[in-house]
This record gives C-alpha cells, sequence and structure tokens, in this order.
C-alpha cells in the first residue's frame, strides 16, 4: 500500500488540478524534453481515472509509450494502474495477482519520479484543440 500511496502523492504534484480537469487531452512539456500526454480523465465520486502516456509525434495519433490507464482513489489517497502498453507489449493488471500489480505500480512510481525531475507538469493546463 505504500507504494500506491507514494504515487497518489506524486501524481497530485503532477496534476494539481486534475480533480478540475475534464476529458480532454492535455500536453507538457518543458523545454527540450517530450511531450507528456494526460488523457480520457474520468471523474466519479470517489475516483478519478486518466491514460499517462509519452507522445513521440506531433500527431494527436502518433505512437505512444509507455501508455498507463491509471486510477485514483480520493477517499483512500491511493493510486494504481489498471493496464497498460510497456515495454512493446499490452499488460493488464489481473485483479488478484500481486506480481503484476506490483510491476506495473513500480514502474508508475519511478516514471512519475522521473517525470517530475524532467520538470513536468499539469498545473494551469489548457486543453488541447483537435483540428478533426
Amino acid at each position: 500500500m505504500e507504494l500506491y500511496e507514494d504515487n497518489y502523492r506524486m501524481v497530485r504534484l503532477l496534476m494539481p488540478e486534475l480533480r478540475s480537469m475534464d476529458g480532454s487531452v492535455y500536453l507538457s512539456q518543458p523545454e527540450g524534453r517530450m511531450q507528456l500526454e494526460l488523457s480520457q480523465i474520468e471523474h466519479n465520486r470517489y475516483t478519478t481515472t486518466f491514460n499517462l502516456t509519452y507522445r513521440f509525434t506531433e500527431s494527436l495519433r502518433g505512437e505512444r509509450e509507455p501508455d498507463l490507464s491509471v486510477r485514483i482513489y480520493h477517499d483512500a489517497r491511493s493510486c494504481e494502474v489498471l493496464s497498460g502498453f510497456l515495454h512493446s507489449r499490452w499488460e493488464s493488471r489481473k485483479v488478484r495477482s500481486l506480481d503484476s500489480g506490483y510491476r506495473l505500480n513500480r514502474f508508475l512510481f519511478k516514471w512519475l519520479s522521473y517525470c517530475l525531475r524532467q520538470g513536468h507538469s499539469f498545473s494551469n493546463s489548457v486543453p488541447v484543440v483537435r483540428a478533426d
């Protein structure tokens, strides 16, 4: 549970206004760094679910990896990876599997730490306008 709580704290640092963001696409790109994309935000009473990925091309349909689906439990102040594309393969967290849950959540912990050190932030982010 400590790992889930640490992930929650880092997500809150990276996305301080997450609860007020809608289902749009948001980008973070400190100078000279890759674009970090936050999308598919869905709010429920006690949870928020979203996708977090690197965008390797300027296209909204560009390559993405890692590409994680993450859920925050606001009342428990914890955060977990539900599934994702990682190391060029799709990984879905098995409900009762400690191994897959730990592996994906440990990766999220390391990735969030790295993103914060790189200066990424979704504070005051404006949604990306799609040119469809």
